[in-house]
């Protein structure tokens, strides 16, 4: 548990998330984070990554031992979702390459990000849609992905220089790194002002 007093400096202070649109664990950082911002508890730079480039594009049926370890995902994060975060995720029926999505997030402005960071999670997730499609990534983002490619390969670039780079990553104003499970517990100690 924080003390108030750390409570405190990170509610003044800027978090970054690391995740990946085709990451479950990562959605539902996504809605823990958007807990956080209607609170008005804290700023949150989400940078998006592709966390698994072998994947190819635009996306791979999921069936077989892939969808046995999605539907293992998707349970494990439907028993930590809390009453409240009404999280209605699902196993898609692809599992995209998420380098296109990720350069498309990066490049809208920052004002809206927050906004297509949130479609792109519901996009896969709920309406199981291909997010790796850029029929699809087009119908949410207007503005051309390669704009964003720069500063995506910076977002992945920091991320690789963590130690033991996972999804979702949450990284606290004082350089304290939370990974996996661990920063999605963090995000709902933070959320729930504790």
């Amino acid at each position: 548990m924080l003390s108030a007093d750390r409570m405190a400096t990170v509610t003044r202070s800027t978090l970054i998330v690391y995740g990946d649109f085709n990451c479950p664990y990562s959605c539902l950082a996504s809605f823990r984070v958007d807990v956080l911002l209607a609170k008005g508890l804290v700023e949150v730079e989400w940078r998006a990554v592709d966390h698994d480039p072998s994947i190819p594009p635009p996306s791979r049926p999921v069936e077989g031992p892939l969808e046995e370890m999605l539907r293992r995902e998707v349970d494990e994060v439907r028993s930590l979702t809390r009453s409240y975060e009404g999280v209605p995720i699902n196993v898609p029926p692809i599992q995209p390459n998420t380098a296109l999505a990720v350069a498309a997030f990066a490049a809208v402005s920052d004002d809206r990000r927050h906004a297509v960071r949130r479609r792109l999670f519901e996009t896969l997730w709920f309406d199981g849609r291909d997010i790796g499609d850029s029929g699809v990534i087009r119908e949410i983002v207007d503005d051309d992905p390669a704009a964003g490619a720069a500063l995506a390969e910076s977002w992945r670039s920091a991320w690789s220089e963590l130690d033991r780079h996972l999804v979702p990553m949450l990284v606290l104003p004082d350089g304290t790194v939370s990974r996996g499970l661990g920063s999605l517990k963090r995000l709902a100690i933070l959320a729930a002002g504790t």
